[in-house]
Parts: structure tokens; sequence; C-alpha cells
């Protein structure tokens, strides 16, 4: 008996689909659910944009719309223009130098969180050396990118000091709009530094090939992504008069 081509082609295409579902990755498949914000607030959002929603993978924000990417496509972000930034240097294979900080470093650091903090009805924080430790220990590569750590998370990198870093990530406040409180990529480095819920903080620093690199981690994090945004209308208060 002859079978019509229309039938052929009609089993062929089926036999292709599902040869290629059953290939398809579990995560894929999962996080082809990952839809709404119901499923996956309340997250932690990273300076760039991205929250974690579990399976190793990232969960980019657009609006209200949520993308699953592999991690390893999470981009970089830096507290200056990219094009101030040679990638070869922030991203050089070579393991930098680690550095120490002093305690007049320390006291540095905190005194210029705390400053900034304090402009927005933010209580002091303090230092937490385990999370300067964790902070240090991912930096050793000199890969420029977030670790996806358990704290919230700033970088840096080409600046002369902490202080120049920190003042960075805190001229952000120059694009956030406080009548509309949220996440937006450009402005997560100020909402971390000034998040009134953080207690602690430990950072690091590591001379690279071409450039130190800045990392300060966040205890608890910051930048807390539900669909009301009420974490940060919470903790991301306008200057005090």
């Amino acid at each position: 008996m002859k079978i019509p081509r229309s039938v052929l082609a009609a089993v062929a295409a089926l036999l292709v689909a599902s040869a290629s579902s059953a290939q398809q990755d579990p995560l894929e498949m999962a996080d082809n659910n990952v839809t709404d914000e119901a499923s996956v607030e309340p997250q932690i959002a990273d300076s760039v944009g991205f929250i974690n929603a579990g399976r190793g993978r990232l969960v980019s924000i657009t609006g209200t719309e949520y993308e699953a990417i592999e991690r390893g496509e999470w981009p970089d972000t830096m507290s200056m223009p990219s094009e101030q930034v040679d990638p070869e240097g922030v991203e050089a294979t070579a393991v930098g130098t680690a550095v120490t900080l002093s305690q007049d470093e320390i006291k540095s650091i905190l005194a210029s969180h705390n400053t900034l903090r304090a402009m927005h009805g933010a209580p002091a924080v303090t230092w937490n050396a385990d999370a300067a430790k964790f902070g240090d220990n991912w930096l050793q590569s000199c890969e420029f990118k977030h670790s996806g750590g358990k704290y919230g998370e700033n970088l840096a990198a080409g600046h002369k000091d902490f202080p120049t870093a920190i003042k960075a990530w805190y001229d952000e406040v120059n694009k956030y709009k406080f009548s509309s409180p949220g996440f937006t990529g450009g402005t997560g480095h100020f909402t971390q530094v000034v998040w009134k819920s953080t207690k602690t903080i430990g950072c690091a620093r590591r001379t690279c090939p071409k450039w130190t690199v800045y990392i300060c981690e966040y205890d608890p994090p910051g930048n807390i992504v539900t669909s009301d945004n009420r974490y940060f209308k919470d903790n991301v208060l306008p200057k005090t008069p």
C-alpha cells in the first residue's frame, strides 16, 4: 500500500517533536514556568537587575516580564561607565594579589557607608568579617562578575580607593525615582548602600593585572524585589532635611 507523502511528513514531524521534547533540559522546562511575579517573589535582586530563581538559573526582570537565562550569561556590572574599563584588565585570568585591609581602611569603609546611610535615615552598619572573607575569596580569580552568594553585593573596578568606589555607587541616587520606588539596573548599587535593614557589611579588594577590583557584601541583603515594591518603599528613603 502506498502511503501518501502528507501522512509521512506528519509522522516525521511528530517523531522529531517527540525526540526534541525528550532531550530538553529539565531545568529549561522548569524555568519555562517562571513567568509570573507570584511564583518568584520576594527575591534578592543584584545590581544589574537579576533575581535568584533557584535551580542554578537566574531570572531577568524587564518590567513585569521574567526571562530565564543561564548563570554564565549573567552580565558584569560596574560603578563606572563600561567604556572607561578595559575588559581584559577586569576579567584577567591571572590570579590577583591579595590585599589585607588595614583597620584604618575598614574604618574608612564603614564611615563612607554610614555617612551616606545617615542621609537617608538608615542606621549605621558594622563590620562583618565573614562577609569580607567571602568577598575576598570570590575575587581570587580577578573575574569581574557577581558571586550569586547569600549577601547583597556591589562591585567596582579602576577606582583609587574604597571611598571613591562607594561614592560612585551612591551617585546613582541621581537616577533613582523616590516617587516611584523600585529596582532598576542603573540604581542597584545606590539602593544597596542605603538599604535600611542591612546591618553589617564586609568588603575586600584585590590587585589584578590592570585594575584594582573592589567588592562589598551586605547582610541582610537589600534590593528585594516584589510586585508592589514594598521593600524599596520601606528601605530606600529620601534624603532627610
